[in-house]
């Protein structure tokens, strides 16, 4: 149950950081009088941009599975493997459906009109965003570790029994 803490807390903070760049943009856009969209309550539910959330939960997943069975652990093995697939998926296969997707709206607009329903477009990462997310969940992962300790056992039997008396 520690480890989805360590995950949560992880994709939360990459959303909220998230919301806190696309308000910096949205201000420093607004300054220059350029029209952009505005950061709502939604913007913290939205796929794409800096840091990737995807690989900020995967990272923390990797890291945490690292700390608590072992850097040789298979656990950890298999965790790797799986972040290393999300952050690879993101990059070559997501990033360029998404351009692909542009494209093609451009030409059904241009063809059929722009009453048309778009294609939904799936949003990719770029390399700087995979990295960002990768630092959030390093960092989160080390910080659950190393200052709240999270992976002793006796404060992970605590977390579990606390879960477990508000679920009952």
């Amino acid at each position: 149950m520690v480890v989805f803490i360590v995950c949560f807390l992880s994709w939360f903070i990459a959303q909220l950081l998230k919301v806190i760049i696309n308000s910096i943009k949205y201000v420093v856009a607004k300054k220059k009088g350029k029209k952009v969209e505005k950061v709502t309550l939604a913007t913290l539910f939205k796929l794409g941009g800096m840091p990737s959330s995807h690989t900020a939960t995967v990272i923390a997943l990797a890291a945490s599975m690292g700390l608590k069975a072992g850097w040789l652990s298979d656990e950890f093995a298999v965790a790797g493997v799986f972040a290393f697939i999300v952050m690879f998926d993101a990059i070559k296969v997501r990033l360029p459906i998404e351009k692909l997707t542009e494209a093609f709206n451009l030409l059904k607009d241009k063809f059929y009109g722009r009453d048309t329903e778009d294609v939904k477009k799936v949003e990719g990462h770029t390399l700087p965003e995979i990295a960002g997310g990768f630092v959030v969940g390093v960092c989160v992962a080390l910080f659950m570790d190393k200052v709240v300790n999270i992976f002793d056992p006796e404060f992970t039997e605590a977390i579990t029994n606390y879960l477990l008396s508000v679920v009952k």
